[in-house]
């Protein structure tokens, strides 16, 4: 994968529009699978009920994992070292519920459920997946909802995002536009209707409620009920070598009655005819 910064948006205007009006080859789409995705998230899972938590996390980020704390962005493996050495093994309990990956099979995502402690305390966590050198997967960003007492739905079938059909990109293009599409999003009132039309039709909202929000129909009232003074200060971002999954982070501000609320965000895009489209949003507190 490749980063650019904001810097570029203007010199690569042109090339991005003119990649985005032609589609993929088929063969290549149907060739694609979020198995390793899977299989990944599910080892990792697996992982965690025979070591502690610190040693899985460890096991499965990448090294230039980001870990979003109260304190600002951190290296994952520097962040994950300065946790306590507990033996926790079984503590958190997961699996994925939605999946996809990129034309490129570099990049991904899985999301699901989470519990924790033998079922005291319940999640949904939201994980981003990049292909490492040697063929494995490591985890770039790990986030989740606040653990709560309402029971999660159980990681049954996998439902899988079907791999975006817009014909590749090239990666510092497709970096460049993904970030005007952010800035967009940013810029628009939380309370404006048209911000549903930013969304895919899949789509998953996580933290804006004990459980997850399926589908746009679904989000159309989370989206049009979010704080009026909802807020987001992107922070960075990466996209996959065929240019059409991304994902972008940073920090959100907000009001909760009379509270003033600060937190991480986390979103997952796909490149489509139509432009980019957030597959995966989470917005929670520190």
């Amino acid at each position: 994968m490749r980063f650019v910064s904001r810097a570029g948006i203007a010199a690569l205007a042109c090339v991005s529009g003119a990649a985005a009006a032609m589609t993929a080859d088929a063969d290549t789409v149907a060739a694609i699978t979020a198995d390793p995705v899977i299989a990944a998230e599910r080892a990792f899972a697996a992982r965690g009920q025979e070591v502690s938590v610190k040693e899985a996390f460890q096991e499965y980020s990448a090294d230039d994992g980001i870990a979003l704390t109260a304190d600002g962005v951190r290296n994952v493996k520097e962040f994950i070292g300065s946790w306590p050495d507990v033996a926790n093994a079984g503590f958190i309990m997961w699996g994925p519920s939605m999946a996809g990956i990129a034309q490129s099979g570099d990049l991904g995502f899985t999301t699901g459920p989470a519990s924790f402690n033998k079922g005291a305390r319940f999640s949904q966590y939201f994980t981003v997946w990049k292909k490492q050198a040697d063929g494995g997967w490591k985890w770039l960003m790990d986030q989740g909802s606040t653990p709560h007492a309402v029971k999660s739905e159980a990681a049954q079938d996998v439902f899988v995002v079907p791999v975006s059909t817009a014909a590749p990109m090239e990666p510092g293009a497709a970096l460049a536009d993904l970030q005007s599409a952010e800035a967009v999003l940013a810029g628009m009132a939380a309370t404006d209707a048209a911000v549903a039309e930013r969304y895919a039709a899949e789509v998953r909202l996580i933290g804006y409620q004990p459980l997850p929000v399926n589908g746009l129909e679904a989000a159309r009232s989370i989206l049009a009920g979010r704080a009026a003074d909802l807020r987001t200060q992107h922070q960075g971002g990466g996209v996959s070598d065929a240019g059409d999954l991304g994902y972008t982070y940073g920090v959100a501000t907000w009001t909760q009655g009379e509270k003033a609320m600060r937190g991480p965000y986390l979103r997952v895009w796909q490149r489509r005819a139509d432009g980019w489209k957030v597959l995966v949003e989470n917005v929670n507190p520190f």
